[in-house]
């Protein structure tokens, strides 16, 4: 029994069944460094370093979780469930220094963006409940096949 078994289950992914949702939100997690590419326009400092490293982070995560889902590998998912925990929360920290930021410095345009970056790591929250729901099915179906072929092994020798 792990902290991820106590989250909350759903049983689906806006209406397509967990694996394919997996695999959209794996994708998804592939294309959206490329969301920081235009953010070459700002001076570099430490923070867009750093955020520039934790969303490289999460694009290898998300190949790990593509393995995964492919693979049936709970563990791997697993992988990508508690990176993913860890970069929500400090994404979310870093956007609201990054919002700060920008409001000093009377940037609009750029607040908004930022503002609509928190929500999308907001819902990124969902995504998380999702693919830790498929690796419940994943180590559920997994239980069901060892107990069928100790059943099955157990028929045999008798």
């Amino acid at each position: 029994m792990t902290a991820l078994d106590d989250l909350p289950d759903v049983s689906s992914f806006f209406g397509v069944d967990l694996k394919t949702g997996s695999m959209i939100i794996a994708a998804l997690g592939v294309v959206h460094p490329m969301a920081y590419g235009c953010s070459f326009f700002i001076p570099l400092s430490y923070l867009l370093v750093t955020i520039w490293i934790l969303v490289a982070l999460f694009f290898a995560a998300s190949i790990l979780l593509f393995c995964g889902i492919a693979k049936d590998d709970a563990n791997l998912c697993s992988i990508w469930i508690w990176y993913t925990v860890i970069f929500v929360v400090v994404m979310l920290m870093m956007m609201m220094l990054l919002a700060i930021v920008f409001t000093s410095r009377k940037q609009r345009n750029r607040v908004f963006i930022v503002i609509l970056g928190m929500l999308w790591y907001i819902l990124t929250i969902y995504f998380i409940l999702v693919v830790n729901s498929h690796r419940k099915q994943l180590l559920a179906s997994d239980s069901n096949s060892l107990v069928s072929n100790f059943v099955e092994k157990d028929d045999k020798e008798s």
